[in-house]
């Protein structure tokens, strides 16, 4: 009877510890993985399976990468614990931590910078000159949830009490771009990242030069925000110390091996105590009067 009962309670303890989430990284259980990009899916995945391995070797555990169709999905999929580490953006991170307790892990650098900004642009033959002009035109976003695509100018046009006539969502800040280039749209937003000194642009216009190649003189751009902390790397409550040690180490290097493999991330740190730039995004959106909840029911 007692054998029976030890055997029960070491089952019961092994079960336990699976959930506890100690056992995450086996071959039954790998880490899994989420990466939304701000292109398309495919070749999202494809460019982060290098990145996969060398986590793999270097954290000596299996991980499993998935890309979900939106910011939200991947919060879902958080809170439901079927994702366990996150590559998602900045909202998307504010309601994880919100509904389901996810923590920020590493912080993201991008072009020597930790943060950006967001962008509307138009084409350069274009009559809007100013954020008055925006009034009643076409509108192209990737996604409701995204920062730089919707969100921030959505504030902006709250604040000087103006509408766009239409909000077109694309998918991606790439077709956004696309669509002001086809004529679909007046005017696109997407994330910016100041140009290199020889003038090279690091915003969603450079996913396209292979189809525009003069996209960046084709363009230019009416409004940019103020600057918008980089996302953070963020795990799901209840992931064990020891794996989050392992993967403080493992990740970064990765990154600093494979960089701008994933969301053209080239850097990556730890994240600072106070997450006060977190802090004041949130302040940035409370303040402006804009309805969230409605944000983000939108399709």
């Amino acid at each position: 009877m007692k054998l029976k009962l030890l055997a029960l309670l070491c089952a019961f303890l092994s079960i336990t510890k699976s959930f506890a989430g100690e056992d995450i990284g086996t071959r039954k259980n790998p880490l899994k993985i989420a990466i939304v990009p701000s292109g398309h899916s495919a070749k999202a995945l494809d460019s982060a399976k290098p990145v996969a391995q060398c986590i793999e070797k270097k954290a000596k555990i299996f991980v499993n990468v998935q890309v979900p169709n939106s910011y939200i999905a991947v919060v879902e999929a958080m809170g439901a614990q079927k994702v366990d580490l996150t590559f998602g953006d900045i909202v998307s991170f504010l309601i994880a931590r919100n509904k389901f307790g996810a923590e920020p892990f590493l912080q993201i650098k991008r072009y020597g910078s930790t943060s950006y900004q967001s962008a509307i642009f138009v084409k350069q033959d274009s009559p809007i000159k100013t954020v008055d002009d925006l009034n009643g035109k076409k509108f192209a976003y990737s996604d409701a949830s995204s920062a730089s695509s919707y969100i921030f100018p959505s504030i902006l046009m709250k604040k000087n009490k103006k509408k766009f006539a239409q909000e077109v969502p694309t998918g991606s800040m790439d077709a956004s771009i696309i669509a002001l280039m086809q004529g679909q749209v007046d005017v696109a937003a997407t994330y910016y990242n100041s140009p290199d000194k020889d003038g090279k642009i690091h915003d969603a216009r450079s996913r396209v030069e292979n189809i525009y190649p003069n996209i960046s003189k084709d363009t230019r751009i009416v409004w940019l925000s103020k600057p918008i902390p980089n996302e953070p790397v963020y795990v799901r409550k209840g992931l064990s110390k020891e794996l989050k040690e392992k993967l403080s180490i493992a990740i970064p290097a990765c990154i600093k091996e494979f960089p701008n493999y994933i969301n053209n991330i080239q850097e990556l740190f730890p994240v600072a105590a106070d997450n006060n730039e977190y802090t004041n995004f949130v302040k940035e959106v409370e303040t402006s009067g804009l309805d969230i909840s409605n944000i983000f029911s939108k399709k």
